[in-house]
């Protein structure tokens, strides 16, 4: 299985950003795998710090089973962000209700992201 897919197993995975001109930046994400990709979201929508860097460039995923170097789509076809919708409510909303409407809101929603895993040349 592919290290992108298989990161949508995790519960929580670390993005590590090296931001142009600012420090390098570490954020804790929830992930999700539909069929077989793996899809983040940021909760502050597409003006968020992170979602700007990462759309322009790769950045390292760190979990449980290693690092994974990815690059980032954006996602925006209504039918797939209603499958993410349905799979965070699945795997996080009996533990965290709150959390998960607030990943599940439009804002968040629109800054939907697919993991694509960055192969080494």
């Amino acid at each position: 299985m592919e290290p992108a897919v298989h990161l949508g197993h995790q519960t929580q995975v670390t993005l590590y950003v090296e931001g142009t001109g600012e420090q390098t930046r570490t954020f804790e994400l929830w992930i999700v795998r539909v069929d077989d990709h793996a899809y983040l979201r940021a909760l502050s929508g597409i003006d968020s710090w992170w979602y700007q860097q990462v759309t322009m460039t790769t950045a390292q995923l760190w979990c449980a089973e290693g690092i994974v170097r990815a690059r980032f789509e954006p996602v925006e076809e209504t039918a797939l962000l209603d499958r993410i919708d349905t799979a965070y409510e699945d795997k996080y909303g009996l533990g965290w209700p709150g959390p998960v409407g607030f990943i599940t809101a439009p804002e968040a929603r629109g800054a939907t992201l697919r993991v694509v895993r960055e192969h080494k040349a």
